[in-house]
Formats: C-alpha cells, sequence, structure tokens
C-alpha cells in the first residue's frame, strides 16, 4: 500500500516537471508583461487587443493550457485564421506526444516487461474509388467486423508517395503500434490528398489520383493483397450515385456533323423511326479507357 500510495504522489510531481521544462524552454521572451497564467485573461478581454500566434505560442511553451484555449477562442471570436496557427500546431502536436509516453510509462510501469507486451497490428480497412479519387477507411484493429483496439491514437504518422502510402500510430489505451503500407496500383498526388480522424478508433483517408481513370484494383500486386482488406461497399454506392448525376460532357459540333453526314444521305420524315444502324450508334458508349470491372 505504500508503494502505491508513493506511486500516486510522484505521478503529479512528473507532470509538473514537463510544466516546468515547458517553461524553461520558452526562455525569457515575455507574454505582453504576464508573468503568470492568471494574468493573461486580464491582459486579453473581448474588447482589447486581439492576441497574436506568438502570444498563443508563448502560453502552449509554458505550459499554459487553460490559457492557451482562452486566446484561441478569443482570436476565433476576432474572426482570425487560428487553423493557420502552424506554429502553435506543431508545438501542442509534439507536447502532446512526449506527455502521452510519460503517461504510457506511467500506466504500464515503466518496466521492459512492459515494453516487451508492444506488439504491431496490421489496421483493417476498406476502400471505394471514383475517377479522381481512393476513399480509405481504416479501423484501429486487425479486423473489419470486431471492434476497435483502442480509441485513439498518437505520434501518428503518414508518408504518401508516388505510389506509396504508409501510416504509423500508437494505441493510447494500450501499447500496441498500428500500421498500414500500401503499394499501389497508379501513381497518385500526395499533395492534393488529405486524412482525418473520423468516428472512435477509425481514420479515413481521401487520396488523389494523378488522372482521373477507374482503377480495376487497389494494389500494385494482387498477390500482397491483406487478408483484412475490403471493399468499402456503401462509399462506392455513394460515390457512384454522385458519378451518375454529373451531367455528360457536351458533344463537339464537329463530332455531331461527322455522325449526321456518315449516317447516310436520306433523312427520315417527320415522325418516322430512325433506321436500324442509327438505333445501333446511339446505343454504343465510348469508351473510358479502362475496365469497369474491378478487382477486390
Amino acid at each position: 500500500h505504500r508503494h502505491s500510495a508513493r506511486r500516486r504522489t510522484r505521478m503529479p510531481c512528473a507532470l509538473g516537471v514537463i510544466s516546468v521544462t515547458l517553461a524553461a524552454c520558452a526562455g525569457a521572451t515575455p507574454l505582453r508583461g504576464a508573468a503568470t497564467a492568471a494574468e493573461v485573461a486580464s491582459l486579453f478581454t473581448p474588447t482589447g487587443d486581439a492576441p497574436t500566434e506568438q502570444d498563443v505560442l508563448d502560453c502552449v511553451q509554458r505550459g499554459w493550457w487553460e490559457s492557451a484555449t482562452h486566446l484561441v477562442r478569443l482570436a476565433h471570436d476576432r474572426g482570425l485564421a487560428v487553423d493557420e496557427m502552424s506554429q502553435v500546431l506543431s508545438a501542442a502536436t509534439r507536447s502532446r506526444d512526449e506527455a502521452s509516453e510519460v503517461l504510457s510509462l506511467l500506466r504500464y510501469g515503466g518496466s521492459v516487461g512492459a515494453h516487451a507486451e508492444e506488439t504491431v497490428v496490421a489496421c483493417a480497412f476498406q476502400w471505394a474509388q471514383s475517377e479522381g479519387a481512393l476513399h480509405l477507411n481504416v479501423k484501429f484493429s486487425s479486423r473489419i467486423d470486431g471492434p476497435v483496439t483502442v480509441l485513439n491514437v498518437d505520434n501518428e504518422k503518414v508518408k504518401l508517395g508516388e505510389r506509396r502510402l504508409d501510416f504509423s500510430a500508437t494505441g493510447r489505451q494500450k501499447p500496441k503500434q498500428f500500421t498500414l503500407q500500401l503499394d499501389l496500383h497508379g501513381e497518385i498526388v500526395p499533395e492534393s490528398s488529405s486524412w482525418s480522424f473520423a468516428s472512435v478508433g477509425r481514420m479515413t483517408f481521401t487520396i488523389a489520383k494523378a488522372v482521373n481513370e477507374t482503377w480495376p484494383r487497389l494494389l500494385k500486386d494482387q498477390s500482397a493483397r491483406p487478408t483484412n482488406m475490403h471493399h468499402w461497399v456503401e462509399r462506392q454506392a455513394s460515390l457512384d450515385a454522385e458519378a451518375k448525376k454529373s451531367p455528360p460532357a457536351p458533344k463537339p459540333a464537329a463530332e455531331g456533323k461527322a455522325d449526321a453526314k456518315s449516317a447516310g444521305d436520306a433523312k427520315p420524315a417527320d415522325g418516322e423511326a430512325p433506321a436500324a444502324d442509327e438505333k445501333a450508334a446511339a446505343s454504343v458508349k465510348p469508351a473510358t479507357g479502362s475496365s469497369d470491372k474491378q478487382e477486390l
């Protein structure tokens, strides 16, 4: 019991060390004269000066999270683009990851045995596609039909190459490493692609294709297909419905004249049914350059 009590006492101390370290890293740069977190609220009011990114960054570096939250909300209310505060985002993410590692050590005892239990989980996922993009639904579990292994992940890393996707993250509730590596069938555009956390235990990717076309399969090598890879049926149905609503490309005038000329010199009288050849020609759809058949 004395050992457990001592552990509980040390946890706040460890977190306090993190705050002190963050404050030391901030150096002597003044936050408009605020010496404590309590003074920040009196310096920045709804009718006073609007906070800058540097003001928010100073709070984050000092570990004044309530003050940082106050300034971000105040900046948002003033109409400032808080989503463009890249330095604040980087600093907050770094602090979160470092704190998560400390908390994991505290939760699992910090022993070598706890780290030895860490396992790698290949994420189950579903995929769908439109002509312009791939859509992935990734689950933090090895099975798409089973419960999620963890609700949240930290230290997420996403790398997109010309024909490659690499993802890794560390489970927040359990010491597990989640990964997904895919060699894709065609080229993609990383800078036009995006990803985000979706419902609890999941994340989604929207990956832009280099060429607008339907891929016959997702992977470069079909024999390397993971067993926990599945079609995203609901999303595919939605994408197909959206594609049908899109208006067809207008037919060039010159092409229309050529078709009329090739149909024959004689024109049917008003009310007369078109010739069989014309019916056949009308039923033929132009090729898209790729097969409609799609492998899983």
